[in-house]
């Protein structure tokens, strides 16, 4: 076999895998009620958009979102066809105009619900950020409560590593008396600490 012949082999073998990546709409209702949790995409972010059925100007809406969302298996775009806002699906979801897009993370939970194309890359963004376990987010009422601190101070950020532990409230008070001793001045110094705990991590191959 040539050089052609091989290369046209290996891109043969690779086109399903190619064709698996691309985000295309999948419909899930032409009006009827439907249960979201059956048309989210598994361990994944899932974009469900509706849109007037008749509507040209919305069905280039949908084209352009197609083309501008991520090419990836775990991006799922599910299109509601409506014929007006008085159809079952629309009264479900509480939808007041179309196009509306409602991005769900892989738990069902809804992220942004909006008509803005950059809005809902960015809500589709923050879903493939999102960490594989189930935990409690910054912006959660719960938050101040679960891990001890004000709104404010949390609301700017907390590593994937403490979520983690948010549904496990005791080794996360574990966890934070480890962190004092960790970041503070004792019998070894903080950069002491440093120093040990990189070490460590370099035994382990640890990337971190």
């Amino acid at each position: 076999m040539n050089r052609f012949g091989a290369s046209l082999a290996v891109g043969l073998l690779c086109l399903p895998a190619i064709l698996q990546a691309q985000t295309k709409a999948t419909l899930v209702s032409k009006g009827p009620r439907f249960e979201i949790k059956k048309a989210l995409t598994d361990e994944g972010t899932t974009i469900v958009l509706f849109i007037q059925d008749t509507s040209n100007i919305e069905q280039q809406f949908l084209a352009s979102l197609e083309k501008n969302l991520p090419k990836s298996p775990k991006v799922g775009l599910d299109v509601v066809r409506l014929k007006d806002l008085a159809a079952p699906a629309a009264v479900q979801y509480k939808i007041t105009a179309t196009p509306t897009a409602i991005v769900y993370d892989r738990f069902a939970r809804e992220l942004a619900r909006t008509a803005q194309p950059d809005e809902i890359v960015a809500a589709v963004r923050k879903g493939q950020l999102m960490g594989r376990i189930k935990w409690i987010d910054e912006d959660d009422p719960n938050a101040p409560t679960v891990y001890g601190g004000p709104a404010a101070m949390i609301k700017r950020g907390l590593p994937g590593i403490v979520k983690t532990m948010s549904l496990r409230p005791d080794a996360y008070k574990m966890f934070n008396i480890m962190s004092t001793m960790h970041f503070s001045d004792g019998f070894l110094k903080r950069r002491e600490h440093e120093m040990i705990a990189a070490y460590v991590s370099s035994l382990n191959k640890c990337k971190f």
